[in-house]
């Protein structure tokens, strides 16, 4: 009933705070980053498929079937110059938090390690409100012969607390283990994804 501008009111107060700590972590950091990496060996599948199954799905009129994935999604919204905001409690930090995401192209040169072994990806830039950065979003996938492999990783600012750096490898592991298993369900988005969700069968395969 909220919706995602009334939750991001609601919280309004918490996201001031988690603005500014973001900005005190990314300053005392001096432009090092930690990772929190989550993988996956997939059995069927590819990676081309996949990656489109999750970009079509969480930037179209899937997108808030797309967010059930972890029930710390609070919701998404677009922000000024097409960046993605994406409300949610990170990792295991004790408030939600505005992400603000910069959807870089698959070839871009980040300031962190990607591994050319694994040729799609899907890369992005955190920043805060000042537009400093504060972490990459670095997924890279590769085929394998029977489907697929993937590491999904989120680079922090180094004086982010453990309890983000860590705790984010869980909220990896649960947010893409279910879109995984919604791929495989459906391999194609469908017209409304939300009544495969909400059916018994499907909500005891992803887990729920």
């Amino acid at each position: 009933k909220l919706g995602v501008e009334g939750m991001a009111k609601l919280f309004a107060k918490e996201l001031e705070e988690s603005d500014a700590q973001k900005e005190s972590w990314t300053a005392a950091s001096g432009g090092r980053f930690v990772e929190s990496r989550a993988t996956a060996l997939v059995s069927e599948g590819n990676s081309a498929e996949f990656l489109g199954w999750m970009r079509s799905g969480y930037s179209g009129p899937n997108g808030m079937a797309m967010q059930r994935a972890h029930p710390d999604h609070l919701g998404k919204f677009l922000l000024d110059g097409g960046v993605i905001g994406i409300l949610e409690v990170a990792g295991h930090t004790a408030m939600p938090s505005l992400l603000r995401l910069e959807v870089l192209p698959d070839d871009a040169e980040l300031p962190v390690p990607t591994d050319p072994a694994f040729p799609h990806r899907w890369l992005g830039r955190v920043v805060c409100r000042n537009g400093q950065a504060f972490g990459y979003m670095a997924h890279q996938l590769r085929d394998t012969p029977s489907g697929f492999e993937a590491r999904f990783i989120v680079w922090w600012a180094a004086a982010a607390p453990q309890e983000l750096i860590s705790g984010h490898v869980d909220h990896l592991t649960v947010e893409w283990s279910n879109w995984l298993q919604m791929y495989l369900e459906t391999r194609k988005q469908p017209d409304d994804l939300m009544p495969m969700l909400d059916s018994p069968e499907a909500e005891a395969a992803v887990g729920w």
